[in-house]
């Protein structure tokens, strides 16, 4: 699973607390369980950025000054060709993004016309490409961190 490397953001600087946490999602999290039981299919996609749209609008973990050096880093890690993908969910015509806020921080100062996703249920809206899958569950289950590589 690619993320951000850590050598860039020292882990001991992050400090969880409920500030730097995302807002719980219940439909993300019914989703979840229901694709760790196998029950919901995933899927890659190259999703249009104008498509996304956070959960939560007003929570912004990239003002805080930890969140703003891991908005770098992923930027960074992304003109370097490593690539971080959200997780989201479809919902009416364009898709929620719950828990990759950095994430989609970047992508939003960054601009590009579609980011790499994993869609928890059907990806298929309009201007949606390269649609893979789904993709088995064990390797859904790794890309969870549920199960050894």
């Amino acid at each position: 699973m690619p993320r951000f490397k850590t050598e860039t953001v020292s882990r001991d600087k992050i400090n969880v607390n409920n500030e730097f946490k995302p807002p719980d999602d219940p439909a993300f999290a019914y989703l979840l369980d229901e694709t760790i039981a196998g029950r919901v299919p995933v899927y890659f996609a190259a999703v249009p950025l104008g498509l996304i749209r956070p959960f939560a609008p007003d929570f912004h973990p990239e003002n805080y000054p930890i969140g703003r050096e891991l908005v770098e880093a992923i930027t960074a890690d992304w003109r370097e060709g490593h690539f971080q993908y959200m997780w989201i969910y479809p919902k009416e015509n364009h898709f929620v993004m719950s828990d990759d806020y950095l994430i989609f921080a970047s992508a939003v100062q960054g601009q590009p016309d579609f980011m790499p996703c994993l869609v928890l249920g059907d990806p298929r809206l309009p201007g949606v490409k390269d649609i893979q899958g789904p993709i088995r569950h064990e390797d859904v289950r790794q890309l969870l961190g549920l199960s050894a590589s």
